[in-house]
Order: C-alpha cells, then sequence, then structure tokens
C-alpha cells in the first residue's frame, strides 16, 4: 500500500520531462507501473548526463520470485521509488542531461579522447548512473545522488 502512494509523484515527476513515450503495463491486479522511455538512441552516450535506469519486466519478475513474501518485495519497490524520486528531483533541479533507460543489455559510453566504456544494465533494480564525458561513468548512490553527483560531474 505504501508504494501506491508513491506513484503518482513519480507520475508527475516523469511528465515533467520532455521527448518521452509511456507505456502503462500491469504487473498485477493491484499494481498499474508506468515505464517511460526516450523516442532517441540511447545505445551511445557522447555527453555528460544521468542514465536514469528502472527495472524491466523481466528483472521485475526475478525480483519478484527471489523476494516471495510480497510485503518485502513492497518494501523494496518503495523505498527505490522514493530514493528515485528524490534523485530526479535533484537531477531536475541543476538542469542535467538525462537519459531514460530500462534495465536490458547494455550502454556504451565514449568520451572526449575516445575511450569507450560498455556497461551492463541487466542487473540494476532501480538507480542513476553518471557520466561527466571525460571519465569511465559511475553508479551513482540513489541514497545521496546529490554527494555523489557534486563530486564526481565537476571533476
Amino acid at each position: 500500500m505504501k508504494t501506491l502512494k508513491y506513484i503518482p509523484l513519480l507520475l508527475l515527476l516523469m511528465a515533467c520531462h520532455q521527448q518521452q513515450v509511456k507505456t502503462t503495463i500491469v504487473t498485477d491486479s493491484t499494481k498499474v507501473v508506468t515505464k517511460v522511455s526516450s523516442p532517441v538512441d540511447t545505445n551511445l552516450i557522447t555527453q555528460p548526463c544521468a542514465v536514469v535506469i528502472e527495472p524491466s519486466i523481466k528483472l521485475i519478475d526475478k525480483v519478484k520470485k527471489r523476494h516471495q513474501n510480497k510485503e518485502d518485495y513492497n518494501t523494496i519497490v518503495d523505498d527505490n521509488v522514493y530514493y528515485m524520486s528524490q534523485s530526479e528531483h535533484y537531477l531536475d533541479s541543476v538542469k542535467a542531461k538525462k537519459v531514460e533507460r530500462d534495465s536490458e543489455g547494455a550502454i556504451t559510453f565514449k568520451t572526449l579522447r575516445g575511450q569507450t566504456y560498455v556497461m551492463k544494465l541487466d542487473t540494476i533494480f532501480f538507480g542513476v548512473m553518471l557520466f561527466n564525458g571525460k571519465g569511465k561513468p559511475i553508479m551513482a548512490d540513489i541514497t545521496d545522488l546529490q554527494a555523489d553527483y557534486q563530486k564526481y560531474m565537476k571533476e
């Protein structure tokens, strides 16, 4: 039940971002998950940005099976949705470029010097990956995104 109270906030924050395609997916009879994806190719990142990663249906099912206690699963989702909401709010406040991806496949980052880094997304349930355009991208701590953003993106 706690999860449902954050869904309107999450939907509101996602609705403010431009260039998005929304798909509503019913995961069971009580929950509706809204997935947002970008219509542009996001497999190659060449500019500084934050990659906002949300779970794919495949990963959601895998996590549900691992946590058969529905209350545990709901707590995990509730916490992650809250911290992702806070993270996106912070990214919006600093006007950071955001790329939104499902946790499927991989994403390639190319630095100004031509170095490439391939990062797999298959195991990331919820998360934010930061890329400053100069070095290897990092997986930020969504519980304190501001600190990671300020430290890494200012390098």
